[in-house]
């Protein structure tokens, strides 16, 4: 699938909430961003199934930005890290692991921690998650119009 709009960004969501997710998107749509692609993994293997574009993801694109709950039924935020560390073509994508509690996870799994990972208090109402949202679309849009190409 390709953006519908040149410079898009393409977030991978790996959450197994359905409301969650729903919440996203809805702040997605209040606050009116429009350069934002949001693609959907209920689960760790669907995650990885979509990131190695394995069947039935073969044509899955790669995400720009990942959105990884902390609290998955199949795997654990630090397996699918791991799974993203051992590839040469995902481990520049930009994490974002979000979590119910004040973060400490990744400080316990990654020394040191690269710094496109980062870690969040989960957003718990719609604006909380369009201040997230702003705050990427800002940066995302200062670095393209410095370089061309966001790299963060």
């Amino acid at each position: 699938m390709r953006s519908a709009v040149k410079n898009t960004i393409k977030i991978l969501t790996i959450e197994d909430d359905s409301a969650r997710i729903e919440a996203l998107k809805e702040a997605l749509t209040v606050a009116q961003i429009i350069c934002v692609e949001i693609h959907e993994a209920e689960d760790g293997d669907q995650a990885i199934g979509f990131l190695f574009q394995q069947y039935p993801y073969m044509d899955a694109p790669e995400p720009d930005l990942i959105f990884l709950s902390d609290t998955l039924p199949d795997r654990s935020a630090h397996e699918i890290i791991k799974e993203l560390q051992t590839d040469a073509r995902l481990k520049h994508i930009p994490l974002a692991i979000f979590s119910e509690s004040t973060p400490v996870l990744l400080k316990n799994i990654l020394t040191p921690l690269p710094s496109n990972y980062h870690q969040f208090k989960r957003p718990q109402t719609c604006d909380e998650w369009i201040y997230v949202l702003r705050c990427i679309e800002d940066v995302w849009m200062t670095l393209l119009s410095i370089s061309g190409t966001p790299n963060i």
